[in-house]
């Protein structure tokens, strides 16, 4: 199995965590983004990361090399078995992907001082709906979005909270005091083993988005 992956992109970054979670051997291959090679652009039409190759079939965007990479590998379940939780998993991560991305850039890559608290009230809303509509109705005891065992929705969302250093440094964003489950979710999620292995210090972060804020 091989991974083309790139250290800066959160999308490739995802993919990474979920084989770090199931413990399944790749080869790790670091793709310049600005220089593609020719290998990695057959394995990915699209120019993007994450690329996975396996078996000799090539499969590319990270949500549906994370769902390949759940049905083949079943243990750990990364997905719930039933299918309306599975259902309301893809909800979360669609929301993400849809709806909570494009505003959470859009704080870092406003260059208008006069925009930027209209922004943060947008995110921050974003971030309220996750709280409650989101933690609020599945997490119950547990830490994570779907209680007590890491899911694709976590690892959906938590590389966008890695990166969250920059937001702190250029912007002054953080998570909101009133999301306090999403602050103790990204907290857990720091702390496994899987994050731990393929983290990236704030500095590499608060350097990589400079051009974001500038």
């Amino acid at each position: 199995m091989e991974l083309f992956t790139a250290r800066v992109c959160p999308y490739a970054h995802r993919t990474r965590l979920a084989l770090l979670e199931k413990g399944v051997p790749f080869e790790h291959i670091e793709e310049d983004l600005r220089n593609k090679s020719e290998r990695f652009m057959k394995a990915s039409p699209y120019g993007k990361v994450p690329a996975l190759v396996h078996n000799g079939q090539t499969l590319y965007e990270s949500l549906i090399i994370n769902e390949y990479l759940d049905e083949t590998f079943p243990e750990p379940p990364l997905m719930p078995a039933d299918p309306a939780l599975r259902a309301r998993a893809r909800i979360w991560i669609h929301y993400f992907d849809t709806y909570f991305n494009a505003d959470f850039y859009a704080v870092i890559q406003n260059k208008d001082a006069a925009k930027d608290e209209e922004l943060k009230a947008k995110i921050n809303e974003r971030f309220l709906v996750a709280e409650q509509q989101g933690f609020g109705e599945l997490s119950g005891e547990g830490p994570y979005w779907l209680g007590s065992k890491v899911s694709l929705v976590d690892l959906a969302w938590y590389p966008y909270f890695e990166r969250l250093p920059a937001w702190a440094h250029y912007r002054n964003f953080k998570i909101p005091d009133n999301c306090p489950k999403i602050a103790a979710w990204a907290e857990a999620m720091a702390g496994r083993a899987s994050v731990q292995e393929a983290a990236n210090d704030p500095a590499y972060y608060i350097e990589g988005y400079a051009r974001y804020a500038a």
